[in-house]
């Protein structure tokens, strides 16, 4: 279930309208970082609102945007759910996206 959301995700998180290859790669290795941190926080139970404010300290300002999205996303789903989060197969769906 996690995988197929994350396309939505990404559609949903950052506007991509006509994006190169090298932004979407990037765009893509952002979205990953930010979720990858989030997984982590969230299952060193912080709060989702220390995971915002902590991935937000860290993130690129380009992409701050997308942080609550993303970060909320993660702490809806179960928490035995995020045991198989790979930041690689997050990577591989959304440079595999197209629009």
């Amino acid at each position: 279930m996690f995988r197929f959301l994350v396309p939505a995700l990404i559609l949903a998180a950052t506007p991509c309208f006509a994006e190169t290859k090298k932004q979407r790669a990037a765009r893509c290795e952002a979205v990953s970082e930010i979720m990858g941190q989030a997984v982590e926080l969230r299952q060193k139970r912080k709060s989702e609102k220390k995971a915002k404010a902590v991935i937000l300290e860290t993130v690129d300002e380009k992409w701050a945007t997308t942080v609550p999205i993303l970060v909320g996303h993660v702490y809806t789903l179960p928490r035995k759910d995020l045991k198989t989060y790979d930041k690689d197969v997050v990577l591989e769906q959304c440079n595999a996206h197209k629009l």
